[in-house]
Parts: structure tokens; sequence; C-alpha cells
């Protein structure tokens, strides 16, 4: 299933303390002792110190104390006090501790099979520029702090103590190598080494939950989940660990993090076996992923294999399947960050290697739209789920083809990285008002705009619009208004993460229109030596395009003083009316003036 290193499927077995007990140690009185979690109903406070009380009742000895991700703690006791605690009333239910194992700069093809290198927000190109500004948790066997193609920030230390240890401790350096494969895909530093992850440079947050054997217990891995969620400021968490049966306490404890705002990526197993049969990967609250075998980054099915023997473009024959799988992403022959001293990068196989590439996406997706709860966890998901291509061929034989993870679309939000780039400043454009530049009083004008940055994206949300007369006015790309009398210069501004700001401007103008009031006319009729002559005067107009009209016609010549003088050129009597009228329909006109001589 790989070259270099064997892969090995993580089997985790959980059971309610009145199943199986088959984890268990002779006490020096000959009773059975083993190691449990003890979940507490919701909203207990004081953990520890309950924890403290009714292990005492139990004559057990506490472990973990969980605060964060769940209420509760892991004890050791006989089985008969863990089956008297799941009664106690201030405990929701007691669980078998169980024992886990793992499962087993080119860009890889993995990277390029989701076009991660081809995405212009990320900006892959060799140097170590800019960096995804997102925080992500690998909960793993830890990470190698001091790899130069890894930003690993800072750690914890959950695996260690045997089944009965009950403390993290600073650390988490990876004594085994999967955990620092796994960070590679998610966020190896784009720069002139080995090789890139899906959001390079993101910073890595090692949570040690697995020993250097690559195997632990339940009770580290809810540990490691409750570190996760107590932090606050990590959003998105990798888990490539899973195994058979279902464990409620794991599930509580992601689902306590997921409420927190972190999104979690789990593997879907390595059993060629249906996901839902395994926990984490059949839990609702996260992103399970299955595997592709792609040895070539590209589609078509024509790659010829590496490492192993399988179809190109197809499930990699290993993966498990099935409605719990909500994403497929490569798993075959992925090429990664191995610990230092073991080569620095290595090839392996297993979907615990297509994990990390939805994790990554995940990363891209936080960096813009923060998550702060299950609404927005759920978010990420669906956009990732949303986002995949059905370019590939699913001979599981479940009926299902699930989207191919594709980041072809992904917005990032970038910090400056090691490099000696400098972050571009955006640029914003404002386009021409629906109407011109000129609108009638109370009038809802319509305002777009757009917004792009080289490192950050579209910024186009991120627009902050303004009026030098009535100060702020909207946001976004589009948004309608009603502007005060005057003219307004328009300003449409955008800051990028790196606090580069770039504006746009017009101007326009409201005001009142005209008002259309009555014209008064009057007419003065004289004869000069027998030629009749009309003298109009009127007022109320604004003296543009007056029109004089005699019988209902309109005179050749027009006036714009609030004077006219007609010669008729009768010398007998006659008569005729006049009225004068502004220009345009609808103008208002004179009343018709009878004039005769």
């Amino acid at each position: 299933m790989s070259v270099g290193r064997p892969f090995l499927a993580v089997f985790l077995a959980a059971t309610m303390v009145m199943g199986l007990m088959s984890v268990a140690s002779a006490s020096p009185g000959g009773a059975t002792r083993g190691s449990y979690i003890v979940v507490l109903q919701p909203g207990t406070a004081d953990v520890a110190g309950v924890a403290a009380d009714l292990a005492a009742s139990a004559r057990g000895e506490v472990g973990f104390v969980y605060e964060h991700a769940i209420e509760g703690f892991s004890i050791t006791a006989s089985d008969a006090a863990a089956r008297a605690l799941a009664r106690n009333p201030r405990v929701a239910y007691v669980e078998r501790d169980q024992e886990v194992t793992l499962a087993a700069q080119d860009a890889p093809t993995g990277i390029d099979r989701i076009f991660a290198t081809g995405n212009a927000a990320i900006g892959i190109n060799g140097s170590d520029d800019f960096r995804v500004d997102v925080d992500v948790a690998v909960i793993d066997t830890g990470v190698d702090f001091d790899h130069p193609d890894l930003n690993v920030v800072d750690g914890v230390n959950c695996a260690s103590g045997g089944p009965f240890g009950g403390k993290c401790k600073a650390g988490g350096d990876d004594d085994h190598y999967h955990g620092t494969h796994v960070a590679g895909t998610i966020g190896a530093l784009d720069n002139d080494l080995g090789v890139v992850g899906v959001a390079p440079g993101a910073r890595i947050h090692a949570v040690k939950v697995l020993n250097s054997r690559g195997s632990g217990y339940t009770s580290w891995i809810v540990a490691g989940i409750d570190w996760v969620a107590g932090r606050g400021d990590i959003e998105v968490a990798n888990m490539s660990l899973g195994g058979s049966g279902y464990s409620q306490a794991e599930y509580d404890a992601i689902q306590g993090a997921v409420d927190s705002g972190v999104a979690f990526a789990v593997a879907a197993g390595n059993s060629n076996d249906d996901a839902s049969k395994y926990s984490p990967a059949a839990f609702n609250n996260v992103l399970t992923v299955s595997a592709l075998a792609d040895f070539d980054g590209i589609a078509g099915g024509d790659g010829s294999p590496t490492c192993r023997s399988d179809q190109d473009d197809t499930l990699a024959d290993f993966s498990n399947w099935g409605p719990a799988v909500r994403i497929a992403a490569p798993g075959v022959c992925i090429l990664s960050t191995f610990p230092i001293e073991q080569g620095s990068y290595g090839t392996i196989s297993g979907t615990s290697m297509a994990s990390p590439h939805a994790a990554g996406a995940l990363a891209l997706l936080a960096s813009t739209n923060n998550p702060n709860n299950a609404t927005d966890v759920a978010a990420l998901y669906n956009a990732v789920i949303g986002d995949g291509n059905f370019d590939w061929s699913d001979d599981s034989g479940d009926g299902i083809l699930e989207p191919l993870l594709d980041v072809t679309g992904f917005a990032a939000v970038l910090v400056a990285g090691s490099g000696s780039g400098s972050d571009a400043a955006p640029a914003v454009s404002i386009d021409a008002p629906n109407g011109g530049d000129s609108f009638d009083s109370g009038s809802n004008i319509s305002f777009t705009g757009s917004a792009t940055d080289a490192e950050d994206g579209d910024l186009t949300t991120a627009i902050v619009w303004t009026s030098d007369h009535d100060g702020s006015i909207g946001t976004g790309g589009s948004f309608a208004v009603v502007l005060s009398d005057g003219s307004h210069v328009i300003t449409a501004k955008v800051t990028d993460s790196a606090s580069n700001s770039a504006t746009d401007s017009i101007t326009i103008t409201v005001q009142s229109p005209p008002v259309q009031g009555a014209i008064t006319l009057t007419v003065d009729t004289y004869k000069v030596r027998g030629i009749q002559h009309a003298d109009l005067t009127w007022d109320g107009a604004d003296g543009d395009n007056v029109g004089v009209y005699r019988n209902g016609t309109l005179l050749p010549s027009t006036a714009n003083d609030g004077a006219y003088t007609d010669n008729t050129g009768q010398k007998g009597g006659g008569s005729a009316t006049y009225k004068v009228c502004e220009a345009g329909d609808g103008a208002p006109c004179s009343g018709e003036i009878p004039a005769t001589w």
C-alpha cells in the first residue's frame, strides 16, 4: 500500500461500559481494572472537582480532565465501579477507553490534481513571499517542529503515560512520521524546498495524540480535541485516524469543537468497506474524505502507476466508501514532508493522505470566512462539496459518485512570508450609476463596484462606500441609498490583509426638480399706422425654451426674457387667443388669453 514505509489501518473499537471490556488489567487484589472516559451531564460546573469526587467514590484515579469540547474526565477504576459511575445522576455516560493505531519543491500530484497550483489567489510561485492566514490543528503523531518547509507555531502532547496518563503538556514533536506528512499536504511552504501544501504557510498546531508506534487511546484523542476547542484561534483540524466501532465521547468532543467554530476533515478509512462503520468517518459533524488514485496530477485516467498498483482516476482500492463520505481527494503515492531525521520527504498512501488535502481546502476558505459556530462550519463543508468536480470514476460499487476536491475558485487571505516579495495593493472600480450622474431628490440610487487583490483575491464584499456630503453610505459590491440634495463625491475604498488600500471615485448631483407652477400671461393689443400689434408679457416660466402660441399654433419666434411682440399685420378688426408654454411634455402653460382689435 506504500513505498518505503508501511501504512496501517487505524482501528478504534469504542464501546459503552455495559458492552465489551477487552482492554483491562489485573489489580494486586485480583479485581479487573480498566481505563474509562466519563462524560458528565452538559453544563456541569467545576469539572475537576466533580471528577475528584466521583473518582474517590469509585476508588479510581483521575486521568485527563475535559472542560472545553465536552465536560468529563478519564479514570482508571474497576469494571464494577465503572458500571456504578454510569448510573450516577451527574454522569451522562461512561465509555471504555480503547487503543487506536495509525492508518497509514515539486508540486505533488495531489496538489496539481485539485488545481491548487493554478489558483491565482494562492499564488504558488516557489517563493515564500506570502502565507495563508489561517490556523490548522494536526491531530496525529505530532509534527516535526524543526522542518524548514513547515510553519509549526506550537503544539501539545497528550500521548504519554500509557492508557492511564492524564496530562497534556507542551510539545507535540513527531517521533513517528505520519503527522508531519499530513502537515505538509495541508500547508508546506511555497518556497524552493521539497513540496508545497494546499494552503501554503498555514500556521500548524501539532496535537500529538498517538505515540512513536502510531498508537494511542480514545482518552488521548478526546484530550487533543478538547485542547483545540479551548484555544479559540484554530479554524480547521485534521484527523487522519479512525477505526471500526463508534465512540460517543469522540463524537461529542468533535461537536463541542465544531460549536466553537472548528471545521474537521477526517479520513474515511482504508478497509475497502462502508465508512459508516467507522469512527470518526461516520460522524455527521465532520467532512469525511475518501482517497482517489491519481498518478499524474491530471484528469483523464491515463496516468501510469508509480509507488503502488491501482487504476488512475478511480477510487483507491483500499479506500472506504458509502454515504458517509462527502468528498474525494488524492490519496495514493502522495509526496509530502517527513521528519528531518527520516529524510525530510517521503511518499505514502492512504485516506490519511486524502484528508489533509480537504483540510487545506477548508483552511483556504476559513482564511476568508472565519468560522465562529456550527452554522459557519457547515457552510465551509458545503462550499468544499459544492465546488467539487466529477471528472473521475468511482468503481467502489456503492452507486455514489461523490465530488472530487477542486480549489480552482477558492480565495485566500495572505500574510507576508519570509521571502522578499511585497504585497501588491488591491484595485477597486465603480460602475456608472444607472441613470447617469444627476438624480432627483428622494431617488433610490443604485451603486455597484468590484475589488480584487493579487494576494487576497476577490475583495468586493469588503468595499466601503462614502459620500463627502453624507458620510458612510454602504458596503459591499452593490447597494441602493437615498442621498441628500447637493453635489456628492462618491468614494469606494478597499483595504487588503496587508493594510494596503485603493479607492475609486465618481461625482453625482442630487437636486429638487424645477417647480412646475402656473404661468401668468398678459396681452396688450394696439395699432401702429394701422398695423395690429400684440405685446405679451409673462412670469412664472423659467425662461428656457418658452413657446408662444397664437390660436393654438406655435409662432415662429420664441422668447426667453418674459416678453414677446406679435405683429399680426392685420389692419381691420379681428381676434386671437394667446398662451405661453414651457418646453417639454407635460410642461405648464398659461391659460389662453383672448385678444381683439
